[in-house]
């Protein structure tokens, strides 16, 4: 199950990149529950594809050139940790953002993404699942 798991969010990664948020979505449960980074100054959960489609949307539109690359994908039990780095041109003063970025997925059911934690280093996304790097 575990790799299974690890293949729905590689997927869903890739989904992700080649067409954006509205392509991804299939791969969240219709409950999926979403804590973007903790130093995110807007709502600190958010559910549902709505909710999914909102911190998507919010993240994106304050850049440029937005993009994410993930450089590794691994399980951790019931969890799959994604580490990558998000990169773009901040749209107010056009400086460039390099942010290394990590992702914990859990709650899989059926196949589906349950539940997202966002975290702002490798470290904090580590740290989430029990792991000091």
């Amino acid at each position: 199950m575990a790799q299974e798991n690890v293949e729905v969010v590689k997927e869903s990664l890739a989904a992700y990149a080649d067409g954006g948020i509205e392509v991804l979505l299939p791969f969240f449960r219709p409950d999926v529950v979403c804590y973007p980074f903790p130093e995110w100054v807007e709502e600190g959960v958010y559910r549902g594809h709505d909710g999914v489609r909102k911190v998507a949307t919010i993240w994106t539109d304050t850049f440029d050139d937005f993009r994410v690359e993930f450089d590794e994908v691994q399980d951790y039990g019931s969890k799959v940790v994604a580490l990558g780095t998000i990169s773009g041109l901040i749209k107010v003063t056009g400086a460039p953002l390099r942010q290394p970025m990590g992702v914990v997925y859990s709650s899989f059911r059926n196949g589906l993404i349950g539940e997202i934690h966002f975290f702002t280093t490798w470290q904090q996304a580590l740290k989430a699942v029990g792991l000091e790097e």
